[in-house]
């Protein structure tokens, strides 16, 4: 009889685990999903201020390799304020990432 328990309880705690694993994949899938419509969104907004920043090096840079050189610098705006965070993270994309991100099993 305690053999018969034994082995239904660890049945059912292969299937709970299965169960949970099966939650996370799904948890972790739509989150990943969130996350790039969040970096999808944000990009739209960084991509006029790559833009402006861009023509400003253009305006100071001032030899040959200057489009390079320019184009290398401004690449990896990120909208980031003097002494602040991240630019964009507030658009209701992210803010749902955020959310999801926040209800983690």
């Amino acid at each position: 009889m305690k053999r018969v328990a034994a082995m239904l309880l660890a049945l059912l705690a292969t299937q709970a685990q299965a169960g949970f694993q099966k939650d996370r994949e799904a948890f972790d899938k739509r989150q990943t999903e969130l996350d790039l419509r969040c970096e999808s969104a944000r990009e739209a907004k960084l991509a006029p201020l790559r833009e402006a920043a861009f023509q400003d090096c253009m305006r100071t840079t001032r030899n040959s390799r200057a489009e390079n050189e320019c184009r290398r610098k401004t690449a990896g705006e990120n909208g980031n304020r003097a002494g602040g965070t991240p630019r964009f993270y507030d658009l209701p994309a992210c803010v749902e990432a955020f959310e999801h991100k926040r209800q983690r099993p």
